[in-house]
């Protein structure tokens, strides 16, 4: 709804501009959504982007919507039907947040890793972690990994090596100090796995979240849930905020302050 973003947009990138409220009928019929395949709503107001959506699939009949949505309430899995064809019409959502604290849970779940996703509904992690002095492997061949520890389910997958990616192919290749190495392994392997990079760090038994907003509070939900042995403090510098999160997170402590402080 910005002219001055559309304009600054416009003068840099070879895109065509429309300035008014992404869900209006006109401007989107005026930005071509008419004959696009592609719907992606990402302004700051939830509602805007999922009511963009519905009049994209009922008006427009767009193929495919991508709507970002921020709020909790909306992501709540008990509320997973509503996204449906028939219900409100979006194929993909998009919340950052929830990224950015899953991001960081898996940090905590695997401690010494840069990166963590799971696949295959969690049977097999996908991993990255640096290589450092200590790592028992490196140097070595990575045909030789199967002969250093026999029943180690684990397949180094790339390389990254000063901004360079190496793929792995025949077995030759060997891992050196700084690089960052990606390798999937069976999750019951995990812990072995980190061992033989030299990653055995302890898992952290207290947290401290500074900020309680949407990342603070999934961070706290997630931790709680899925870390029994983890205490978590929230410093929230807002007092009317301090006092609903202390409302609704019962097991996390809450301290009204400045995080700087």
């Amino acid at each position: 709804a910005s002219s001055e973003n559309i304009q600054r947009v416009t003068d840099q990138m070879d895109v065509h501009g429309v300035v008014g409220v992404a869900s209006h009928p006109d401007r989107l019929a005026e930005a071509g959504v008419g004959d696009a395949e592609l719907l992606i709503a990402v302004t700051e107001s939830d509602e805007i982007n999922m009511v963009a959506c519905q009049i994209s699939h009922t008006i427009f009949r767009t193929p495919v919507k991508i709507a970002r949505i921020r709020n909790q309430a909306y992501l709540n899995p008990l509320y997973a039907d509503l996204y449906t064809p028939d219900d409100m019409p979006i194929d993909h959502i998009i919340s950052p947040e929830k990224e950015v604290s899953a991001a960081v849970s898996n940090q905590l779940r695997v401690p010494g890793a840069f990166d963590v996703k799971d696949m295959c509904d969690g049977k097999v992690n996908l991993v990255g972690v640096l290589l450092t002095d200590d790592s028992p492997i490196r140097d070595e061949p990575l045909r030789h990994l199967t002969k250093l520890f026999p029943d180690l389910s684990l397949t180094v997958m790339a390389i990254i090596r000063n901004g360079k990616v190496v793929i792995p192919r025949s077995g030759d290749e060997s891992m050196q100090t700084g690089d960052r190495v990606y390798f999937v392994c069976d999750k019951m392997h995990l812990q072995r796995a980190m061992a033989s990079f030299g990653h055995e760090e302890s898992e952290a038994r207290s947290v401290v979240i500074a900020g309680g907003g949407s990342i603070g509070q999934m961070l706290a939900r997630e931790i709680g849930a899925n870390f029994e042995n983890t205490a978590v403090q929230i410093i929230e510098l807002h007092a009317a905020q301090a006092r609903k999160l202390a409302e609704e997170l019962q097991n996390t402590g809450i301290i009204n302050g400045d995080a700087l402080d």
